[in-house]
Formats: structure tokens, sequence, C-alpha cells
């Protein structure tokens, strides 16, 4: 099975806190620089978010269709799905609050900003922990007859 989504969801993950590190520096240097860097990488955040969660839909689909989940983690994945969208919607209006705070340069939005960043982390470890399990307890995407062929091959060695 050709996957897409978990090369897109590395960046979502890593990419918000690369943001915070640098709004934190800009919040001790008020150096511009470092609020700049942070508001664009929050918005690529949410660029790379659009095309995980499209890929995720695809992913999800083609699990679905394939029967490669146990029954118990459909529920996981549906809410999985769900939660996607939410973690768009958050990075979406960080990434808005972030350049109003930068383009009006109000400190009290750049706090906000520092809030919001740190929400957006801490929504997309809980959605990779969740989008982990659906691989590693639930068999999401993985073909059964390929790791019952490698276990006999191992038995035969």
């Amino acid at each position: 099975m050709n996957v897409m989504h978990p090369g897109f969801v590395h960046f979502v993950v890593a990419l918000p806190l690369v943001a915070l590190f640098s709004q934190f520096t800009y919040m001790v240097t008020q150096d511009k620089a470092y609020s700049k860097a942070a508001t664009r990488i929050i918005a690529f955040a949410l660029l790379v978010s659009v095309f995980a969660v499209l890929s995720g839909l695809s992913d999800a689909e083609k699990i679905m269709n394939s029967n490669t989940i146990l029954q118990d983690g459909v529920n996981v994945l549906n809410n999985h799905k769900i939660f996607g969208f939410v973690v768009v919607a958050i990075l979406f209006v960080t990434t808005v609050t972030k350049w109003f705070a930068l383009s009006k340069n109000s400190s009290r939005l750049e706090y906000l900003s520092i809030a919001l960043i740190i929400i957006v982390f801490m929504t997309t470890l809980y959605q990779g922990r969740s989008g982990g399990s659906i691989v590693y307890e639930y068999s999401g995407g993985i073909d059964n007859q390929v790791i019952t062929q490698r276990v006999n091959e191992q038995k035969k060695n």
C-alpha cells in the first residue's frame, strides 16, 4: 500500500516546535527577525497540514477498502480524521493571529501567539499519538499477509 500521510505529518509535528523556539527567542531578544521566522514557520506548517489531511483521507480510504485495520481501530481512525480538521483549524487561527501580531506590532498578540503555538504543538502531539496507535495497536495499513510471510520465513531460518 502506497501511503503519503506519514511523510507530511512529521512536518506538522516538528514545525510548531521550531516556531515555538523562534517565538521564545523573539520574546527574549525583541528581534523582529525571530517573530517573522515564527510566522513563516507556522504558515508553512498550516500548508503542510492541509496536505497531511488530504493524504490522510486518501490513506484512510485505502485502509478501509482493503480491510487492513482491526475492527476496534475503525473508531480510532474516524476520530483521528475528525481531529485532523481541528488541528488545521487551530493552525489557521494561530497563523492569522501571528500575522496580525507582526503586522500590527502588538505585544499582546505576540503573547497570544506563543500560547496558540503551544496549543498547536500539544494538539499535534496528541494527534500523532492517535495516528501511531492506528498503525501499532490496530494494524491500520499493514498488510497482514506480508507480516505472516515474514514470520514464516524467520521460522524457517
